[in-house]
């Protein structure tokens, strides 16, 4: 009896491994065929806010969950910079609406950049494709991994990029999911667009306060503040903000002059904004028109972070604008109309209590924008 039991336990040990040595080899299996398995992508939704436009995507980047998560991810992680230590979201943070409070920011090496950090939020909604201060990237997939290879941001370039994460352990099939594909530049660029097309921002206290049954409703002074922003004054001059920041979106994605710098030739401009990128002379000291919906989260203000307060701001608009040759002429100043607008004290604060109005307080804690590795 114990010799047939010892046969019969060698014979199970060797089904048993063989077994096993089975198993391994259907593992192998399981793991090319995950490799070569074409994946479905699920559509992302966008729930457009009342008053926006529809969003403008393109045709050869549809916005997909799988995308945007994968998106997501690569927006948050320092293995995209050269030295592993800085992201996208260290210059742009989601309590200050996706910039900072920098007036410029600096790089993994310690170099400062010459621009203050635009806010991302509503970028799927831009009627100019256009983006950055001065316009040099046509499309937000361009933008997206420029800052990955610029030798004074995160300075990597992006083939080696495309290696670390070709080497990661996750990336490679998250990349499949969203793409089915491997990590590329491309594929870089296209992921962080989905995940910032996702960047709405609609529900501040404006927002609430002209939406009929939401039992929110402006004060006072938020009252006389958007009447100012919205209308004519009859006063020396004409504060109609709405020229260049208008609509839902409190921006017409245009390129303006706003009066900033004192210069008799275009040639004197220290940066020459739009006219920088397309060498013409009537957009030299031109520069994107931001929203003005979180103003009050990104100061400092203006591309090179001149201004520190909204206060600042609003002075420069009543009495501060300078002359330039290619100043915009919807601004009200003796250089335009030929006469300042000259806001009262009163006026001031009226219209500072308005632009807090435009503040989403849900955005900036909205969890499916903030840190997936925290």
């Amino acid at each position: 009896m114990k010799k047939w039991a010892l046969i019969f336990l060698l014979s199970f040990s060797c089904i048993y491994i063989i077994s096993c040595n089975g198993d391994d080899d259907m593992d192998d299996d399981d793991m090319m065929m995950t490799n070569d398995t074409t994946y479905t992508q699920t559509p992302y939704e966008f729930d457009i806010p009342e008053g926006f436009p529809q969003p403008v995507i393109p045709t050869d980047n549809p916005v997909t969950q799988e995308g945007v998560q994968l998106g997501r991810m690569l927006f948050y992680d320092p293995i995209l910079s050269g030295d592993s230590t800085m992201s996208c979201a260290t210059c742009h943070r989601q309590e200050n609406a996706f910039a900072t409070n920098n007036i410029v920011e600096f790089g993994i090496d310690g170099i400062a950049g010459t621009r203050n950090s635009m806010p991302l939020f509503n970028l799927a909604y831009g009627l100019n494709p256009l983006f950055t201060w001065d316009g040099a990237r046509n499309t937000l997939e361009e933008q997206a991994t420029e800052p990955i290879a610029n030798p004074i941001e995160l300075h990597q370039s992006l083939e080696e990029a495309v290696a670390r994460l070709e080497a990661h352990e996750d990336y490679p099939l998250l990349f499949r999911k969203a793409f089915n594909a491997d990590p590329s530049e491309e594929y870089i660029a296209k992921a962080m667009s989905q995940f910032m097309r996702t960047m709405v921002s609609a529900n501040s206290k404006y927002d609430k306060a002209i939406t009929n049954g939401s039992g929110v409703f402006f004060d006072e002074q938020e009252i006389k503040g958007r009447d100012l922003f919205f209308l004519e004054t009859g006063m020396n001059g004409e504060v109609e903000c709405i020229h260049c920041h208008g609509g839902r979106l409190f921006t017409e994605f245009t390129f303006k002059n706003n009066g900033l710098d004192d210069v008799t030739d275009i040639s004197q401009f220290t940066d020459p904004g739009l006219g920088g990128v397309t060498g013409l002379d009537q957009d030299y000291g031109l520069f994107k028109v931001p929203s003005l919906r979180n103003i009050a989260l990104t100061a400092p203000y203006m591309h090179d972070g001149r201004f520190a307060t909204l206060e600042e701001v609003i002075d420069h608009y009543s009495e501060g604008i300078h002359y330039s040759p290619t100043i915009s002429t919807e601004l009200g100043s003796v250089h335009t109309t030929g006469e300042n607008i000259n806001l009262t004290p009163e006026q001031k604060a009226d219209i500072l209590k308005f632009l807090h109005t435009l503040t989403d307080t849900t955005f900036i804690n909205d969890p499916q924008f903030s840190n997936p590795f925290e």
